[in-house]
């Protein structure tokens, strides 16, 4: 009886709220298939790369900024210099659209993997938090690579060495006891399904030559890793950094400490090595193949807004400027308000002037840019037209006021918009001034 009564319950709110079962036809009325615009106003960062590409900036100065901010980072002084530091500020109030932006020039920038003409490889990380130290944003770094990935860099680094240094291979093939042949197709270690990482190397070693000699064993995995050490010393050119991602790479059994000291930011062997570690993602990431390293930072007034103590603020940016300066092999595009610069203006004016040689100004919406944006949503749930319905310009102009022209503000209503008029609107009805005013919700900003 309770169960009947429930469902009557739900089928009568659905009813009553004119919802179909079937989804896309929940919008057919209003010309979409779905209801395009973001739940909260804001953008989702796990969004494909088609939705990204299609919400352009609508502002032809911010589009124009982050365009020429690419093509010349990518664009090398000259053969000779490595100095490719170019950095810029995305710059605007809450709700503006910072993380939209910084996220659509990741998307530009990745386009060029794409492209096989150019010789450009950009590898490109977003960061959404700078952290309360700048480890911690070092750590959110190596984070976005990924913990796979950073061990397969580097042991593809540890092995090309090993197979290409006589002398690291004759020390490892000394291990081998009399009477084994190292290079048939059972006991060959160095046959390339073996090589896939530092873990099926050793148990080559292990399962196939040493057998159950745990001393030979020890003394085994004790020289290869006083090579694969002094490898990553001479690579990275700090022993400090070596040791750690040696014992990244040889930590294979529940959780790697290592990783989480290394993206934690934690880990104090490592304060005051920033350079270091930069300068080793850098040659990382080359090692792959891509030819740029690219970092975009949000919410970098997290940083100046009170959240850290002046001491923190100072040690901060007092660190990254130094990193900015020693370690130019890389380019960086910061996400921040009016007023976090200014701030950082104050606290460091040799920094703030490092990474804000650029400003792309993000602005409120007026008119022409609310039905802009309104068009470029609506397009994504329905055939390429320059028609606002289901709304009319009436609905627009009243909601970019109504939101004082804050994006954030204007997309959430508009979703909300559309799922009161799949409900309530009959077929060709608007969306207009009127019914605006009667659903807008105030939102204290």
């Amino acid at each position: 009886m309770t169960e009947n009564t429930d469902n009557n319950l739900l089928k009568n709110l659905l009813a009553n709220r004119g919802i179909k079962s079937d989804p896309s036809m929940q919008y057919s009325k209003l010309g979409l298939s779905f209801n395009p615009f973001p739940r909260a106003g804001i953008s989702d960062l796990n969004s494909t790369q088609y939705l990204i590409g299609r919400l352009e900036p609508i502002d032809e100065d911010v589009k124009k900024g982050i365009e020429e901010f690419i093509i010349d980072s990518l664009s090398l002084q000259n053969i000779i210099s490595k100095d490719k530091y170019i950095s810029a500020v995305i710059h605007g109030d809450y709700g503006l659209g910072k993380t939209q932006t910084l996220l659509y020039a990741k998307y530009i920038l990745e386009l060029f993997n794409q492209n096989n003409e150019l010789n450009k490889r950009p590898y490109v990380v977003y960061i959404d938090n700078p952290g309360a130290k700048l480890n911690e944003l070092i750590g959110a770094i190596i984070s976005q690579i990924g913990e796979e990935n950073f061990k397969r860099y580097l042991w593809n680094i540890a092995f090309e060495t090993i197979a290409t240094n006589k002398s690291f291979k004759e020390e490892l093939i000394k291990f081998r006891p009399r009477g084994i042949s190292l290079f048939d197709d059972v006991t060959d270690p160095f046959d390339p399904v073996n090589l896939v990482s530092y873990k099926s190397f050793l148990d080559a070693w292990y399962s196939k030559i040493l057998y159950a000699d745990q001393k030979k064993k020890r003394e085994f995995q004790d020289k290869l890793k006083g090579i694969v050490v002094s490898i990553f010393t001479t690579h990275f050119d700090n022993t400090t950094i070596a040791m750690y991602f040696y014992d990244l790479l040889s930590e294979n059994i529940g959780i790697n400490k290592t990783w989480e000291a290394l993206t934690s930011g934690s880990a104090k062997e490592l304060d005051k090595k920033e350079v270091f570690i930069i300068r080793a993602i850098v040659k990382l990431i080359e090692s792959q193949g891509y030819t740029d390293f690219f970092i975009l930072v949000d919410e970098f007034e997290n940083v100046t807004a009170g959240r850290l103590s002046q001491i923190e603020i100072d040690r901060y940016v007092t660190n990254l400027r130094a990193l900015i300066d020693k370690e130019r092999n890389w380019c960086s595009l910061f996400a921040m308000t009016p007023p976090a610069l200014q701030r950082l203006k104050s606290v460091s004016p040799p920094l703030a002037e490092r990474i804000s040689s650029r400003i792309i100004d993000l602005k409120s919406l007026n008119d022409v840019r609310a039905k802009s944006i309104v068009l470029n949503y609506l397009n994504l749930a329905r055939e390429e037209s320059q028609s606002l319905f289901p709304f009319d310009e009436t609905a627009i102009s009243a909601l970019r006021k109504k939101s004082h022209g804050i994006l954030r503000v204007f997309l959430k209503s508009c979703f909300s918009f559309i799922q009161r008029a799949s409900e309530e609107l009959k077929e060709g009805q608007l969306i207009n001034e009127q019914f605006v005013s009667h659903h807008f919700q105030i939102e204290e900003e």
